[in-house]
């Protein structure tokens, strides 16, 4: 009998390669929130309290180079999350409605310690 699992573990299956293992760890982990378009998720110069998934939707992270689209399986907030010397260096906002999965900074931390959600969760760009 195949075990079923929630549409977030679902979509980072699908989109993030994850085994139904890991993809329900990390979608389990954190707390799923509604996002408005327009929604500040993180702002920059703000000290990293939590890193998100994006589940459904899609963000835009704002750096002094521009403007960079994110969508399911990215995430952002984890360069501040994972530093506690660091403050954010871009703001995120929801350019529309969606969901994320929210993870605060301990459960993030212990989280990138999972063999196999570590790539996935260890910043791949400079914001």
């Amino acid at each position: 009998m195949r075990k079923l699992i929630d549409p977030v573990s679902q979509m980072l299956v699908e989109r993030r390669g994850l085994s139904r293992r890991a993809a329900n760890h990390l979608s389990l982990a954190g707390t799923t929130i509604a996002v408005e378009d327009g929604q500040v998720l993180c702002r920059k110069g703000d000290r990293g309290l939590e890193a998100f998934v994006i589940a459904d939707g899609t963000a835009t992270v704002l750096t002094d180079d521009g403007a960079i689209e994110l969508g399911p399986g990215d995430v952002v907030g984890e360069l501040a999350t994972l530093d506690p010397s660091r403050v954010r260096n871009a703001t995120v906002v929801a350019s529309s409605p969606g969901h994320v999965v929210v993870y605060d900074v301990r459960t993030f931390r212990a989280l990138t310690e999972d063999e196999e959600l570590s790539p996935v969760l260890q910043p791949a760009r400079a914001a």
